[in-house]
């Protein structure tokens, strides 16, 4: 079987969940397959960031990095579209030394190219839908640029033999706004590799307690980037609230250009409380969850909610919103807390529960560290996977195009 996979992240090229979805799956898919000769990934992404042309990262798996041009910062949608089409044209180069059984693309960003490779070779295309459009809008299409979005997004849906996502919310989500029917959509989450997230010392850890509560403070802990669908500015409007009950909280808020809400931070009179550290390391991020007393993800819309997962696997209490992926990976008072969205009175409320029972919340944070290690391993996401590949090729084999 030979693969096509297509996405426009892909380390370097780091911009948010798809890349280190794509980046983690690809190894698994290559481990799982490692004793199958027959098995051929060949994993097509842009240059954006640098990194090698061609890069041979396992015997079965070729990563081919294409130049593109610069995204134009006032016409996102057809830049993108504009560069979909090299990616196609060193696509129908590849093909012409061995055809392609499937094409598997993530998301809108590789959807036109996938869909004009799937009816110029006759392949089935498979499309894995991370987020959608409207969903980061709150069930709106604000301007034409995400009018295009939500079209293209429709569009591979409704061109791919299948459609994977990664939590039940995302396939109610599409049935709702694309009509994709159930059996045409298949649930696999996503991974979690546990061992970066215990790589920091004790001394690394105690370091940051030292720099952050030097005086024994409660430290909580937002990872994200800063859009408004990840709610940053709610957990801030819920500081007040969190300080009359505990004064010597504080919160890191870690993301790039974090330094935007220092405005909000201001108005509410809560700096002394808050750090906004801008953007760190994954490895810098690891280490404060060990650092932590719980990391707070109250986010307004989540597919799936990978940072939370992470938090989980490092041994981090967890309070989340009750959306969308999260409510699926988060169980209420099990491994975690769940509260109310877009509500700092309820965020408020999650910290006290938390902190007001220390035994109780160390038994979450064992289960949390549990669940996270053993019901998402990306070794059975990759199985799922390649059965699903192997699933689709058979059918196409029994059908007339």
């Amino acid at each position: 079987m030979r693969v096509l996979m297509m996405a426009w992240e892909f380390p370097p090229n780091m911009v948010g969940g798809i890349g280190k979805h794509v980046a983690e799956l690809v190894p698994a898919l290559s481990q799982c397959l490692r004793n199958d000769e027959s098995f051929h990934l060949d994993v097509l992404t842009t240059r954006a960031a640098g990194g090698m042309r061609l890069e041979q990262v396992a015997p079965n798996v070729t990563v081919h990095r294409i130049d593109v041009p610069p995204i134009a910062p006032n016409d996102l949608f057809n830049s993108v579209v504009d560069a979909n089409r090299r990616l196609e044209t060193y696509a129908i180069g590849l093909a012409t030394r061995a055809p392609y059984d499937l094409i598997h693309v993530h998301d809108w960003l590789v959807a036109s190219g996938g869909i004009a490779l799937k009816h110029l070779w006759k392949v089935p295309l498979v499309v894995t839908i991370h987020a959608t459009e409207r969903g980061r809008h709150q069930s709106h299409v604000p301007n034409q640029i995400s009018a295009s979005i939500n079209q293209l997004e429709w569009e591979v849906c409704f061109e791919a033999w299948r459609v994977i996502v990664c939590s039940g919310f995302m396939a109610g989500e599409l049935g709702g706004y694309f009509g994709v029917p159930l059996d045409k959509t298949s649930v696999i989450a996503n991974g979690i590799d546990p061992a970066p997230l215990h790589a920091c010392t004790p001394e690394e850890v105690a370091g940051l307690r030292l720099r952050y509560a030097p005086n024994g403070e409660k430290l909580l802990f937002f990872v994200g980037r800063i859009t408004p669908e990840k709610g940053l500015p709610i957990l801030l409007r819920a500081m007040p609230h969190i300080l009359r009950h505990f004064p010597n909280v504080r919160l890191l808020v870690a993301g790039k250009n974090s330094e935007q809400m220092q405005s909000i931070v201001d108005d509410l009179g809560i700096g002394h409380a808050v750090h906004l550290l801008g953007f760190i390391s994954d490895a810098a991020r690891n280490c404060l969850y060990n650092a932590v007393d719980a990391a707070i993800f109250p986010s307004l819309y989540e597919p799936f909610g990978i940072v939370a997962l992470e938090a989980m696997a490092a041994g981090c209490n967890v309070i989340v919103s009750d959306v969308g992926g999260l409510s699926e990976v988060v169980h209420h008072m099990h491994n975690g807390l769940t509260i109310i969205s877009n509500n700092p009175q309820s965020i408020a409320w999650g910290v006290d529960v938390l902190f007001e029972d220390e035994e109780r919340a160390a038994q979450w944070r064992a289960t949390a560290q549990s669940d996270a290690e053993t019901l998402y391993r990306w070794s059975d996401i990759a199985d799922r996977t390649y059965e699903l590949y192997k699933s689709v090729v058979e059918e196409r084999r029994q059908v007339d195009w």
